[in-house]
C-alpha cells in the first residue's frame, strides 16, 4: 500500500488518502464496483457517488477511520486505488477525444447531489452526517455553482407544465407522476391544466 504514513512521533489515529498504485486494480468493471462497494459496507460506508472516490475518502477521513485496523488499512487501499483508477482511466480516454470521460448520464451529478442530501437527511442514527454533508458541499461549491443550480432549478420550475403533461401523454398518471417529481398530486393537476391553457392558447396541438 502507497498511502503516506505519519511521522513516527506524529499523534494522528485517522488514516489519509492518497493515491496508489493503479496496477494493482481490478481490470473487470463489475469487479472494481463489487470490490470497493463490499469492502466499504463491511466498514459500514455507502460508497454513494460512484464517479467521485475524493469524495468518499474526504467523507472517511471526516469521520476519522483508524489507520491501525485491519478494516481501516483495507478500505484506505481500495479507496485509494479507485480513485488513482479512476482518474488514469478518464484522462485516457479524454486524450482520445472523449467529452464525457467518467461516463456520467447528462444530469448524474445532480441525482447524486440530491441523494446524498436525502440519505444524510435520513439518518437518524448519526445526525453529524447532514452536518458532515453540507460542509462538503460548501467546500465543493463556489458563487457561480450556486447561482447556476438556483437558475437550473428555476428553468426546471418554468418547464414543469410541459414535462409532466408530456409524461400524461405517454399514460403516467397524476399520482405516479407526482411520486417520482416529489410534487404533490394535485400540484401535477395543476400543472396539466396550465400546460394545456397555453398550448391552447397559443393554437399548439
Amino acid at each position: 500500500m502507497s498511502n503516506e504514513q505519519p511521522p513516527a512521533d506524529d499523534d494522528q489515529d485517522v488514516a489519509h488518502y492518497q493515491r496508489a498504485d493503479a496496477s494493482k486494480f481490478p481490470t473487470h468493471p463489475a469487479g472494481q464496483q463489487a470490490a470497493a462497494e463490499g469492502t466499504a459496507a463491511t466498514h459500514g460506508y455507502t460508497l454513494r457517488r460512484r464517479s467521485t472516490f475524493e469524495r468518499i475518502a474526504d467523507d472517511l477521513n471526516h469521520r476519522g477511520v483508524p489507520k491501525d485496523t485491519a478494516a481501516g488499512a483495507l478500505v484506505t487501499q481500495m479507496v485509494t486505488l479507485f480513485n488513482e483508477y479512476e482518474r488514469d482511466q478518464a484522462a485516457r480516454r479524454a486524450a482520445n477525444g472523449d467529452t464525457n470521460p467518467y461516463d456520467l448520464d447528462p444530469y448524474q451529478d445532480v441525482h447524486d447531489l440530491a441523494e446524498q442530501y436525502d440519505q444524510a437527511r435520513a439518518n437518524t442514527t448519526d445526525p453529524a452526517d447532514l452536518e458532515r454533508f453540507l460542509d462538503n458541499l460548501a467546500d465543493d461549491l463556489d458563487l457561480a455553482d450556486v447561482r447556476a443550480l438556483r437558475t437550473a432549478a428555476t428553468a426546471v420550475a418554468e418547464a414543469m407544465g410541459r414535462i409532466a403533461l408530456a409524461a400524461r401523454e405517454r399514460g403516467m398518471r397524476p399520482d405516479r407522476i407526482a411520486n417520482e417529481t416529489g410534487y404533490t398530486a394535485s400540484r401535477i393537476a395543476q400543472f396539466i391544466r396550465e400546460e394545456r391553457e397555453r398550448r391552447a392558447s397559443n393554437g399548439d396541438q
